[in-house]
């Protein structure tokens, strides 16, 4: 054994040790379910045995949720329940009353019944069918106390040629009969049970640090399940020591029969469809995989706002970004989507505490995009060595404990031996966004040959910001001076002195603020349009798969449609976007209008940009841009090949909202960008 093997395995036993005394302390304070399982797939049918041990000093009466479709009866002597409230319509779930006997704090309950709560457009609250049974804590499928941490050992009996899965270590797997019987142990405080089991095609590995990954398919597919084995164990590895120990002694990835993307304690449930695209390995995947440090093992305090979703972002899908060095692409993109299904529509706006989950693209764009921004401009102030040391006091100070925005300023406080208040409160409880403003950039040259350069930055919002800017001085030379702002007030006027002279001024050239953009800033993207609160489609009426297509981009968004018939001149109305749908020569020759500035050209038979030829007959394309006369509004032009479905294709374009530039061949997408930015307010040359 090497000295860094011998190190390796001492920091594995210093971790294991740390959550094992986490887990002891808790211990005594968590719901203990033993339960014996038993699935029926052709039936739809659960039975379960319980025995649950409540913590020392519980209430003698006490209240649980429990499915409305299972019967359930008290087998301990002096326990008894009754029924408090019966489901409703709108609730998946009935409310018991149980009354704890004089003896102990142990009541032992049996339960029966069928789950099957049908998927509809991708969603259930959990079923057992002969595909395969997912349950989670929101099925309802045991006795559910609210807000009651709990652990377990349950064993699950399945037919032979099934597979299970509950969070939690499998300490042994038996075949009875026609029954196969697994059983899971979890010490450890989890908020929810969830339990997945299928006819499982399963694939493993078991890591040098003791971590078993696992692959459960539908079908066999060994170079499918390869991919998933080979990137898992990095990016525990990545994360393990970039915050603290991996908490759990696996980590699955399974595939579900309907289309999901959820991550689970030790686990991760995705579609059919999401789990074979190609970029899932590089962007959902590690994203679910840190998921199992942030939400599901340190927890979330929704009351107190969801931190979650903007850290694991941060951590995972921008890392990525950065990786490639597209870190500044994403934050821009990330201001975008802000400014389109947020900015656009100031009355979805809200503050970054009241984030309790995504339900649509402005909660999305709040809830994940401003969270995110949030911890790169506390990484940018406090610098990456107290930024992550920050982070790991977090994690030990909370490991299985429900968390708040309000532990992790605290964690930063503590590291970083400041006062955090006034950055994490404006950027938590306001709305909305800085305006920044550059104005009076005067130069003035010194006897010595140096130059002095003096401007004001201004925040044009009402309530002002206190904001470190970053500056990017050109100078005549060629070098680059980077400077940062402090601002404070509305207004500040601040100077810059070199011996060579400045050429140019940029203020947050790569988008680390996050801020309202000008509309220079920005180039013309596909969210742009589909965020917009108006919109207007012009399409030939006669036309059906242009109407397909109008009919499909107006069920996905949120804003008012105006259907316009091409029998009429293009009328631009005097707000919203545009949407031309086809190949008419009217749209042609606006489009060639609005994008003359770029390097783009169409003829009758070719499609040019950027340099780039395609046959236009062979390509379906998307070009959105910004009306010259009126830049506030955008126009897109789609239209597509003879071999394309424009009602599936305007589907999955929905998901390109990034975008400005697509080009399609088939099913596959040849070409994916943005028109360059020409000019921007808060640059300016000298």
């Amino acid at each position: 054994m090497t000295r860094a093997q011998a190190l390796n395995k001492l920091m594995i036993v210093i971790g294991l040790l740390f959550v094992l005394l986490v887990s002891m302390q808790s211990h005594g304070q968590t719901l203990h379910h033993k339960m014996s399982v038993e699935l029926s797939p052709g039936l739809k049918m659960i039975k379960v045995q319980d025995t649950l041990t409540f913590p020392k000093d519980s209430p003698r009466k006490l209240s649980f949720l429990l499915h409305k479709d299972l019967q359930i009866t008290v087998t301990s002597a002096d326990d008894s329940i009754a029924l408090l409230h019966p489901a409703t319509s709108q609730e998946p779930y009935a409310e018991y009353g149980l009354t704890l006997g004089s003896s102990d704090n142990k009541v032992s309950v049996s339960y029966f019944g069928v789950i099957f709560d049908p998927v509809v457009n991708d969603n259930s609250n959990g079923l057992i069918s002969p595909e395969g049974a997912t349950l989670f804590g929101s099925t309802y499928w045991y006795p559910f106390f609210l807000d009651t941490q709990i652990n377990f050992e349950i064993t699950v009996q399945t037919p032979a040629d099934w597979t299970s899965l509950i969070q939690g270590q499998i300490t042994s797997t038996a075949f009875q009969g026609s029954s196969r019987i697994a059983r899971f142990v979890e010490i450890y405080p989890q908020e929810e049970i969830y339990l997945v089991a299928g006819p499982f095609k399963s694939y493993q590995l078991d890591t040098a640090s003791g971590k078993r990954i696992q692959v459960l398919l539908r079908k066999a597919d060994p170079a499918l399940a390869q991919s998933f084995l080979t990137l898992v164990p990095d990016y525990i590895q990545h994360y393990s020591q970039l915050i603290g120990p991996y908490p759990y002694t696996t980590f699955t990835v399974v595939e579900n029969f309907w289309e999901t993307g959820y991550g689970m304690p030790g686990f991760t449930l995705l579609g059919p469809t999401v789990l074979r695209l190609p970029f899932i390995l590089n962007s959902s995947l590690p994203h679910e995989v840190l998921h199992n440090w942030w939400g599901n093992s340190v927890y979330v305090d929704y009351e107190k706002g969801n931190w979650c979703e903007g850290l694991t972002t941060y951590m995972s899908d921008y890392w990525q970004q950065e990786k490639t060095g597209n870190d500044r692409g994403y934050r821009l993109n990330t201001l975008i989507n802000y400014a389109d299904f947020v900015t656009s529509q100031p009355e979805k706006d809200f503050p970054l505490r009241q984030f309790r989950g995504r339900h649509n693209s402005s909660s999305q764009a709040v809830g994940y995009g401003k969270s995110m921004m949030l911890f790169h401009m506390l990484e940018f102030r406090l610098g990456k060595e107290i930024f992550t040391k920050s982070l790991q006091d977090f994690y030990t100070q909370n490991l299985f404990k429900k968390t708040s925005f309000q532990d992790i300023q605290r964690s930063f406080e503590k590291i970083a031996n400041q006062n955090l208040e006034p950055f994490f409160s404006q950027w938590l409880d306001r709305v909305g966004a800085p305006q920044l403003e550059l104005s009076d950039v005067k130069l003035m040259k010194w006897y010595d040959g140096s130059v002095t350069a003096t401007y004001m930055l201004s925040q044009t919002q009402e309530k002002p910001y206190d904001l470190n800017i970053p500056v990017v001085w050109t100078l005549e030379s060629g070098a680059e001076i980077r400077q940062i702002a402090r601002l404070t007030e509305k207004s500040q006027v601040y100077s810059f002195t070199s011996h060579s002279r400045p050429v140019k001024i940029a203020i947050d050239p790569d988008f680390r603020i996050f801020r309202h953009l000008y509309i220079e800033e920005r180039p013309a993207t596909l969210s742009s349009v589909l965020g917009s609160s108006e919109i207007n489609y012009y399409f030939d009426s006669s036309d059906k798969n242009a109407r397909r297509f109008a009919d499909v981009w107006s069920a996905k968004t949120d804003g008012k449609d105006v259907y316009h018939d091409l029998t009429q001149d293009i009328a631009i109305p005097e707000k919203g976007a545009l949407v031309f749908i086809g190949d008419q020569s009217s749209f042609v020759n606006f489009i060639k209008q609005e994008l003359a500035d770029q390097k783009f050209n169409i003829t009758d038979k070719t499609l040019t940009v950027d340099g780039q030829t395609f046959n236009l007959n062979e390509v379906s394309s998307v070009f959105v841009a910004r009306l010259k006369q009126r830049p506030q509004q955008t126009v897109v032009w789609v239209r597509w090949s003879a071999d394309n479905n424009p009602v599936e294709w305007a589907g999955r374009l929905t998901h390109y909202g990034t975008f400005g530039v697509l080009v399609f061949k088939g099913r596959p997408v040849v070409l994916k960008s943005t028109w360059p930015v020409l000019q921007s307010p808060l640059q300016k040359p000298l």
